[in-house]
């Protein structure tokens, strides 16, 4: 399933922690506090661990959403998409 995940995170350091095991998990960069890609269903609950793991019990949040691909094939975006400076591994794919 796919899965779009954005975050509300204050902190830099445990920000870029966040970011960085979402891209571990494959999930690529849309937006600064935006990820999309594909988890199963082992690797959505062991996402959910590392980032309970991460944020204890800080005021921080995570939401992770569903996204079939019906509803995928619906999206509508506006404006131009920004690029981002990364990595070559690390490029946004587009979907």
């Amino acid at each position: 399933m796919r899965y779009l995940v954005i975050y509300d995170i204050t902190d830099d350091n445990l920000r870029t922690a966040v970011a960085e095991t979402l891209k571990d998990y494959g999930l690529q960069r849309i937006q600064y506090s935006a990820f999309i890609g594909h988890l199963t269903r082992v690797k959505l609950n062991s996402l959910t661990v590392d980032l309970k793991r991460l944020i204890k019990d800080l005021v921080e949040n995570v939401q992770l959403y569903p996204i079939c691909d019906t509803c995928f094939k619906g999206r509508r975006e506006v404006g131009k998409q920004k690029r981002y400076e990364l990595k070559e591994k690390d490029k946004i794919a587009y979907f």
